[in-house]
Protein backbone atom coordinates (compact mmCIF):
# COMPACT_ATOMS: atom_id res chain seq x y z
CA UNK A 1 0.00 0.00 0.00
CA UNK A 2 1.19 3.36 -0.98
CA UNK A 3 1.28 4.56 2.97
CA UNK A 4 3.87 2.19 3.88
CA UNK A 5 6.25 3.14 0.96
CA UNK A 6 8.40 6.18 1.86
CA UNK A 7 8.36 9.43 0.26
CA UNK A 8 10.38 10.45 -2.65
CA UNK A 9 11.04 6.34 -3.76
CA UNK A 10 10.51 5.27 -7.05
CA UNK A 11 7.36 3.22 -7.97
CA UNK A 12 5.44 1.55 -10.76
CA UNK A 13 2.05 -0.33 -11.06
CA UNK A 14 -0.26 2.23 -9.24
CA UNK A 15 -4.13 1.68 -8.63
CA UNK A 16 -6.28 4.33 -8.77
CA UNK A 17 -8.96 2.89 -6.50
CA UNK A 18 -7.95 0.17 -4.03
CA UNK A 19 -8.44 -3.33 -5.39
CA UNK A 20 -9.00 -2.38 -9.01
CA UNK A 21 -5.89 -3.75 -10.61
CA UNK A 22 -2.72 -1.29 -11.70
CA UNK A 23 -3.38 1.24 -14.20
CA UNK A 24 -0.75 3.42 -14.14
CA UNK A 25 3.32 2.95 -14.71
CA UNK A 26 2.65 -0.32 -16.04
CA UNK A 27 5.59 -0.05 -19.16
CA UNK A 28 8.61 -1.85 -18.11
CA UNK A 29 11.48 0.56 -16.88
CA UNK A 30 8.85 3.29 -16.39
CA UNK A 31 8.41 4.94 -12.90
CA UNK A 32 7.07 7.59 -10.84
CA UNK A 33 7.91 9.49 -7.57
CA UNK A 34 5.58 9.35 -4.25
CA UNK A 35 6.02 13.05 -3.53
CA UNK A 36 3.96 13.72 -0.43
CA UNK A 37 1.07 12.33 1.25
CA UNK A 38 -2.21 13.72 2.72
CA UNK A 39 -2.82 12.05 6.19
CA UNK A 40 -6.90 14.08 6.08
CA UNK A 41 -8.35 12.85 2.99
CA UNK A 42 -6.28 9.71 2.83
CA UNK A 43 -4.08 10.55 -0.31
CA UNK A 44 -1.08 10.71 -2.23
CA UNK A 45 0.74 12.61 -4.96
CA UNK A 46 2.33 11.12 -7.60
CA UNK A 47 4.11 12.18 -10.22
CA UNK A 48 4.21 10.27 -13.07
CA UNK A 49 6.96 9.62 -15.99
CA UNK A 50 4.83 12.36 -17.88
CA UNK A 51 5.85 14.56 -15.30
CA UNK A 52 1.97 14.89 -14.67
CA UNK A 53 1.40 14.60 -10.81
CA UNK A 54 -1.79 12.58 -9.76
CA UNK A 55 -3.73 11.85 -6.36
CA UNK A 56 -4.11 8.49 -5.48
CA UNK A 57 -5.44 6.57 -2.40
CA UNK A 58 -3.71 6.25 0.28
CA UNK A 59 -4.32 2.27 0.26
CA UNK A 60 -3.88 1.46 -3.18
CA UNK A 61 -1.09 -0.65 -4.08
CA UNK A 62 2.00 0.11 -5.73
CA UNK A 63 5.71 -1.73 -6.57
CA UNK A 64 8.78 -0.33 -5.28
CA UNK A 65 11.36 0.31 -7.71
CA UNK A 66 10.37 0.34 -11.83
CA UNK A 67 9.15 -2.52 -13.17
CA UNK A 68 11.32 -4.65 -15.30
CA UNK A 69 10.78 -7.55 -17.51
CA UNK A 70 14.11 -9.35 -17.77
CA UNK A 71 12.53 -11.36 -20.74
CA UNK A 72 12.80 -8.06 -23.06
CA UNK A 73 16.34 -7.85 -22.67
CA UNK A 74 17.32 -11.95 -23.51
CA UNK A 75 14.33 -12.02 -26.25
CA UNK A 76 16.06 -13.04 -29.81
CA UNK A 77 13.91 -13.34 -33.13
CA UNK A 78 16.09 -16.13 -34.06
CA UNK A 79 14.32 -17.84 -36.56
CA UNK A 80 11.50 -17.84 -39.33
CA UNK A 81 7.68 -17.78 -36.89
CA UNK A 82 9.28 -16.83 -33.70
CA UNK A 83 6.37 -13.91 -33.37
CA UNK A 84 3.57 -16.96 -33.51
CA UNK A 85 4.33 -18.16 -30.04
CA UNK A 86 3.23 -14.88 -28.52
CA UNK A 87 -0.09 -14.88 -30.73
CA UNK A 88 0.59 -12.76 -33.85
CA UNK A 89 -0.05 -14.18 -37.54
CA UNK A 90 2.00 -12.53 -40.47
CA UNK A 91 -0.14 -10.29 -42.55
CA UNK A 92 -0.45 -11.00 -46.38
CA UNK A 93 -0.49 -8.86 -49.09
CA UNK A 94 -3.76 -8.57 -50.89
CA UNK A 95 -1.63 -8.34 -54.42
CA UNK A 96 -0.25 -12.10 -53.48
CA UNK A 97 -3.65 -12.99 -52.77
CA UNK A 98 -6.05 -14.68 -55.17
CA UNK A 99 -8.99 -12.33 -56.72
CA UNK A 100 -11.40 -14.61 -55.02
CA UNK A 101 -9.44 -13.59 -51.17
CA UNK A 102 -9.34 -10.11 -51.86
CA UNK A 103 -9.81 -7.28 -54.56
CA UNK A 104 -6.39 -6.43 -55.71
CA UNK A 105 -5.53 -9.67 -55.99
CA UNK A 106 -5.13 -12.67 -58.92
CA UNK A 107 -2.60 -10.42 -60.84
CA UNK A 108 0.95 -11.62 -62.35
CA UNK A 109 3.37 -9.37 -60.57
CA UNK A 110 0.66 -6.53 -60.06
CA UNK A 111 1.16 -4.68 -63.56
CA UNK A 112 -2.56 -3.46 -63.76
CA UNK A 113 -3.79 -0.68 -61.83
CA UNK A 114 -5.69 -1.54 -58.62
CA UNK A 115 -9.53 -2.07 -58.34
CA UNK A 116 -12.36 -1.60 -55.87
CA UNK A 117 -14.36 -4.64 -55.55
CA UNK A 118 -16.92 -3.32 -58.30
CA UNK A 119 -14.18 -2.91 -60.48
CA UNK A 120 -13.71 0.77 -60.46
CA UNK A 121 -10.15 1.93 -60.67
CA UNK A 122 -8.42 3.16 -57.29
CA UNK A 123 -5.45 4.44 -58.20
CA UNK A 124 -3.89 5.41 -61.24
CA UNK A 125 -0.38 5.15 -62.75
Amino acid sequence: MLFQIKKLSFISCIETVPGSGSQYIRSSGTKGRLLAFDKLTHSCLVKLPSGFKKIFSYYSFAFIDPLSISFHKKRRNGKAGFWRSFGRKPIVRGVAMNAVDHPHGGRTKSIKTPLTPWGKVTKLK
